[in-house]
């Protein structure tokens, strides 16, 4: 049967042919021909497929000897005859005929209905490969990402029936249009995560092992849309969402690797969650970080293991998985929105430089950051810019010029130190990164780091104060603190 030669003409004639037999009235004939004519929908409007390449990339797709599921043979036997021999209307409901169930994509149609793609009217292929949808009813459909016989880039079909392989499906929309967000530019920034660079590693949503993330024994490394977004699930977050250390919902439905830590510097156990539970808590963003960027898999040379480093028994770390250790330091050393209590997220750092811009696609700054970050401990000026007064005031922390409530607000200042923060960072220009680790330590409160140059070769902390011997004086060094720990 010669699928790309059915019309509507084809259609309206096997309608009188087939029933008229059966009818009985010019009236009742004329009525129910009209009812086929604009029940019937062309599925395509552009070109028609070459039905060569139809039969080569059905033959090699998933449907595979599959037409009668969608196509009859003939229409006499249908109660409604549709284009291009269908069984049913075209649209998404002739695909919910078989696909009636969550797979491994987390798919089902009212999850479906609530995201973007299953709502949004702007949600239609814009081509130009292949050509744009044009019909009507052409928004929301299955269509516009999948081709059911099949699709061919070059000569290889692409994976799971989609209309381009990898990122470029994805990307043919989210370059600014339709999808409002340009995530084509941000892959190609400076710093970003590979999603360009790698092709053929991913292999679906049925990835489960930590081999499948890792780079040993064969490098499996890749960062590809589907690893952090679920398209038939995942969806824009209400307002004043995530809270905490809460996936966004634009990750739900993608599996993660939960954490059940031990003592402070020993790497926690993990269990791999399929994208299909969202009932484990929590649902958090740093579980989806930790598919790749923990010892569950294998991580390349010189890469931190970030499980490690946030284990909430670590002597300190930065709140992503749990409260930090003091909860007493005064509100003033914050900036609004944040404090003693807040918790964080792996993208409250990571991200686009733009602030309008989510998501931890690409940068300008190093490690994905959304501001800059200095990484060396070489003497520099800190700005009020600079990532770490995100959150903490630059005032507390940088600016000896600061109010007496900033200043006595971060507990190494002035009053109790006359040489605190404030104359270290804004005075002497030695950057956060000489003496603080950023994620977490398995040994020093206080983000305390060692061996850095310039930087601290020794710190003991006490109730009252700590003492530190440094690269910067010769001689040891004791302070005070404002207020109790």
């Amino acid at each position: 049967m010669d699928l790309g030669r059915w019309s509507h003409e084809s259609s309206g004639r096997r309608v009188r042919q087939g029933l008229a037999p059966r009818l009985v009235g010019a009236a009742l004939l004329a009525a129910l021909v009209l009812l086929a004519l604009t029940s019937a929908k062309p599925s395509r409007l552009r070109l028609p497929r070459d039905v060569n390449a139809i039969r080569l990339a059905t033959g090699l797709s998933l449907h595979q000897g599959d037409c009668d599921r969608c196509h009859g043979m003939h229409g006499e036997d249908q109660p409604m005859v549709y284009a291009n021999a269908l069984t049913g209307p075209n649209d998404n409901a002739l695909c919910y005929t078989c696909h009636t169930s969550p797979g491994p994509s987390l798919w089902n149609d009212p999850l479906y209905r609530a995201t973007s793609h299953g709502s949004d009217p702007l949600m239609v292929w814009p081509g130009p490969d292949p050509p744009m949808r044009i019909e009507a009813d052409a928004p929301t459909k299955c269509l516009n990402c999948h081709d059911p016989h099949g699709w061919l880039s070059g000569d290889s079909l692409v994976k799971h029936l989609a209309l381009a392989p990898e990122e470029k499906l994805c990307l043919t929309c989210h370059d600014g249009h339709p999808a409002s967000t340009d995530v084509r530019s941000e892959l190609s920034m400076p710093f970003r995560h590979p999603v360009r660079e790698y092709h053929e590693r991913h292999q679906g949503a049925g990835e489960s092992q930590p081999t499948d993330f890792g780079v040993a024994p064969l490098n499996r490394r890749h960062s590809e849309c589907e690893d952090c977004h679920n398209p038939h699930v995942s969806r824009a977050d209400a307002v004043g969402r995530p809270i905490g250390s809460d996936a966004s919902a634009t990750t739900l439905g993608v599996s993660r690797v939960a954490v059940l830590n031990g003592m402070a510097g020993v790497a926690p156990s993990y269990t791999f969650l399929a994208g299909a539970d969202t009932l484990t808590p929590p649902v958090a963003e740093f579980q989806l970080c930790f598919k790749c960027h923990s010892s569950w898999t294998t991580q390349p040379s010189g890469q931190s293991d970030l499980a490690l480093l946030l284990n909430p028994n670590n002597p300190s770390f930065h709140p992503v998985e749990a409260v930090g250790r003091n909860p007493g330091i005064q509100a003033p050393a914050f900036v609004p929105g944040w404090g003693a209590g807040s918790l964080t997220r792996c993208g409250s750092c990571h991200g686009s430089d733009l602030p309008a811009v989510r998501g931890v696609h690409g940068s300008l700054y190093p490690a994905i950051l959304r501001r800059n970050s200095v990484t060396s401990s070489a003497t520099h000026a800190s700005s009020p810019d600079e990532l770490c007064f995100s959150c903490h005031t630059y005032g507390a922390y940088a600016d000896p010029a600061g109010s007496p409530i900033e200043r006595s607000a971060s507990r190494f200042n002035a009053p109790a130190s006359p040489y605190g923060h404030a104359e270290h960072v804004g005075t002497a220009q030695v950057p956060c990164f000489a003496c603080h680790e950023t994620h977490g330590s398995t040994g020093q409160p206080f983000l305390i780091v060692t061996g850095r140059v310039p930087g601290l070769t020794s710190f003991t902390s006490s109730p009252t104060g700590g003492t530190c011997t440094s690269t910067c004086h010769v001689d040891v060094k004791t302070y005070g603190i404002n207020y109790a720990r």
